[in-house]
């Protein structure tokens, strides 16, 4: 059986006019993502990988194109939808984690909850329900300057959960992590695929990328390769 699709960039094109140099980051990009897809996208420096992430993550625009993200086109939205969509939809994991350094492990990871207007009570019972799920139940109240590196990431990971979205988008998830850390995040990763969640990651790591069902490698910001790695 076919799964659903979840999201679709549809001929994207993305341009940046730098003075009287004109920059074509995406240069007509179609991808489909599926429920549950597992996959990395991969390429060299300049090939369009953060423009294209950027897009999939709802902070940018096509210039022309579409992307549509759970049955609707946000390439049309303003800037307040395209804000409630990331809110709603979207996880965020990134090389260097984000999270707000005055706030404990509980409060960084109920922050999304916050937003979408969940009441106190109910967004600390998920967070911490979260903290736990990742292995930090007992560092609930720390600082992220507390904590190890890896820790912070767990920390990033379950603020990602928070809002069960549709979609987790991971940058350089592991870039910043000694390999002991960062086996034990693409761990998670693989758990959390299992478990259904559909996971795209913007990575240089041949290790995640063969972690990956599938991997997309981009070059001069178009698709050059799109296969199956395993499964």
């Amino acid at each position: 059986m076919s799964r659903p699709l979840i999201a679709h960039v549809d001929d994207v094109h993305k341009t940046y006019q730098m003075g009287n140099v004109r920059v074509d980051a995406l240069k007509g990009v179609n991808i489909p993502f599926y429920e549950g897809d597992y996959v990395s996208i991969m390429g060299p420096s300049g090939c369009g990988k953060s423009t294209l992430m950027n897009i999939l993550g709802c902070l940018d625009q096509p210039t022309e194109g579409k992307y549509i993200l759970g049955g609707d086109d946000v390439s049309l939205m303003d800037d307040n939808e395209l804000s409630s969509i990331r809110g709603a939809r979207l996880g965020f994991i990134f090389q260097s984690y984000n999270l707000i350094q005055q706030l404990s492990v509980v409060e960084n990871i109920e922050l999304p909850l916050y937003y979408q207007g969940w009441p106190e009570h109910e967004s600390r019972q998920r967070a911490i329900e979260l903290a736990e799920r990742v292995g930090l139940g007992d560092r609930a109240d720390h600082k992220p300057y507390e904590l190890s590196g890896g820790q912070q990431q767990r920390v990033a990971i379950a603020r990602a959960l928070a809002n069960d979205p549709l979609v987790i988008l991971a940058d350089e998830p592991t870039g910043n992590l000694d390999s002991k850390s960062g086996a034990e995040i693409l761990t998670m990763f693989d758990e959390l695929h299992q478990q259904g969640k559909t996971l795209i990651m913007v990575t240089h790591s041949d290790e995640l990328a063969e972690r990956t069902l599938r991997c997309v490698r981009l070059r001069d910001g178009e698709v050059e390769q799109d296969e199956q790695t395993r499964g």
